[in-house]
C-alpha cells in the first residue's frame, strides 16, 4: 500500500506455461493501457506505481536470489492473476 521502493514486497509470477497464457496476456494488456510493455523484449520498472489486485497461491519457492534486500521470503504468489484498475 505504498509507492516506497524500499518497502517490503513479495514476488508475483505468472508462469509462461500455456495454461497461464491468458492470465499473462491479460496483465500485459492492462499494463499496455498505462503505456507499459511487459514481454521478453521489454520490462523493468514502471514509471509510476500502480495499485493492483493479485490472486494466486502462496508457493514456497526454492531459496534463490531475487535481487533485492526487500524480498526476504521464499514465499511467492503463483500462478498469479493480476487485475490493474
Amino acid at each position: 500500500m505504498t509507492t516506497d521502493k524500499s518497502a517490503p514486497r513479495v514476488i508475483v509470477e505468472t508462469p509462461v506455461d500455456s495454461e497461464f497464457c491468458s492470465a499473462r496476456q491479460n496483465a500485459q494488456t492492462q499494463l499496455a493501457k498505462h503505456k507499459f510493455a511487459l514481454d521478453s523484449q521489454h520490462g523493468g520498472e514502471l514509471p509510476l506505481a500502480l495499485p493492483v489486485d493479485v490472486l494466486g497461491m502462496a508457493f514456497e519457492d526454492f531459496d534463490h536470489n531475487r535481487g533485492s534486500a526487500q524480498v526476504q521470503t521464499i514465499w511467492e504468489l503463483h500462478p498469479a492473476i493480476v487485475t490493474i484498475p
